[in-house]
């Protein structure tokens, strides 16, 4: 990290630095012994200077000149700058601007919106982050893969309808987005990983997705499959919502306004809601049998997330299946269906408490920054500010904060 400029212009002694002018502040470096870098020698003179207007300075109403000297060799009679560590060679940005700009991507912001921070061009905001993140992927080992792995689809508006995000859930990091859900793109992607390296994947969660369940069983051979508990659960909301919307409709007025806040109650656990909300929910309950039921059915699916072991798990899953058969309700039994071709998927991410809350919320993230940049054209780019923004340290580290509190079990 470079050294704050600002807190470089104040450690300067104060004969290098004055005002000449209203608002402008013109400075040199203190003179030291200079090395000719063409041949070594310390045998040199000052041969000239250059008055360099600095840029990007966030600091309203006043502008920074560095009087730059430029030294002559007088054993190879060459001439070159002095030497800076502020500033690169054929810059007029400090060093810790340039970091400024960089490190104010991992924010939910705009790139006009650095840009005017700090008086520049929206082009010179995304050339100096483009540099930054071709320098940490040159850095960067690519090769390896997390221990915990989550995968889920996202919407994009580059390239293909849906890119592929790869998250460690351990360490609470974004690890690769690929630019096509296609299967051609995941199967490469998944193959660019050697055999070892995908052994060594012992968990990886997921919603339910077949095509993904499907690719992980092929190659990743040591790795269990957990599925995600809020999409399990939703199969039952979803289920007790529609029947709700068809009792809903067969009301007359009167009856349908009792039916107000009528989804946001049914969804709640019942051990959850107050008085006055459970003596609604026995008014609604009470109008259609179908709807009692499913609401009796959404209840004990939502018992299965809190069983303590398999043996109760199964018990408590085989009592919901002959609840369905009896009630005979299609959307229940659609629920019933899932849940039997991922039940043992279901049930890994009960007993580890793994899940893909995390992959959710990077989605959700995701989201944000599309609205806020109006969307990307280019997918090199769209993928860099995905992966600094949720890879942003203070948001791992508020991550990281909250992971400790939950134990798993694996």
């Amino acid at each position: 990290m470079a050294i704050d400029f600002i807190m470089f212009l104040f450690e300067l002694p104060a004969s290098c630095r004055k005002f000449i002018e209203k608002g402008v502040l013109q400075f040199t470096l203190p003179r030291k012994i200079q090395y000719c870098p063409h041949c070594g020698a310390s045998h040199t003179i000052v041969h000239g200077y250059r008055m360099q207007r600095l840029r990007g300075l966030a600091v309203s109403d006043m502008t920074c000149i560095y009087k730059s000297r430029r030294y002559l060799c007088q054993e190879c009679g060459k001439t070159f700058m002095e030497e800076r560590t502020f500033i690169k060679p054929y810059q007029r940005m400090p060093n810790s601007v340039i970091d400024a700009i960089v490190q104010e991507h991992g924010a939910l912001v705009t790139e006009e919106h650095i840009a005017h921070r700090h008086g520049v061009s929206v082009p010179t905001v995304m050339r100096h982050f483009a540099r930054a993140m071709e320098t940490a992927e040159k850095k960067a080992d690519r090769s390896t893969l997390p221990r915990i792995l989550s995968m889920d689809e996202f919407r994009g508006n580059v390239g293909a309808k849906y890119q592929v995000v790869m998250n460690d859930l351990e360490k609470k990091q974004c690890c690769a987005i690929l630019k096509d859900r296609s299967k051609e793109a995941l199967y490469d992607a998944v193959l660019s990983y050697s055999q070892e390296m995908r052994e060594s994947v012992c968990l990886v969660s997921m919603d339910l997705s077949s095509f993904f369940r499907k690719i992980v069983e092929e190659h990743f051979p040591n790795a269990i499959i957990a599925a995600d508990k809020f999409h399990a659960v939703r199969l039952a909301n979803d289920a007790l919502n529609e029947i709700r919307v068809d009792v809903q409709e067969k009301l007359d007025s009167e009856q349908r306004r009792d039916f107000k806040n009528a989804k946001k109650i049914l969804l709640a656990r019942k051990n959850t809601l107050k008085e006055a909300s459970l003596s609604k929910l026995k008014g609604m309950l009470n109008v259609s049998d179908d709807l009692s039921h499913a609401y009796q059915l959404k209840e004990e699916y939502f018992a299965l997330f809190s069983s303590k072991d398999h043996a109760s798990y199964k018990r408590r899953l085989q009592d919901f299946a002959e609840h369905v058969a009896k009630f005979g309700l299609k959307e229940f039994k659609r629920v019933l269906r899932t849940t039997y071709q991922w039940q043992e998927e279901i049930w890994t991410g009960i007993q580890t408490g793994y899940n893909n809350g995390f992959t959710e919320g990077c989605n959700n993230t995701i989201k944000t920054l599309k609205r806020i940049s109006y969307g990307f054209r280019n997918i090199k780019n769209f993928r860099r500010r995905i992966l600094f923004v949720l890879n942003n340290p203070e948001r791992q580290a508020r991550r990281t904060k909250k992971s400790k509190k939950v134990s798993h079990n694996i």
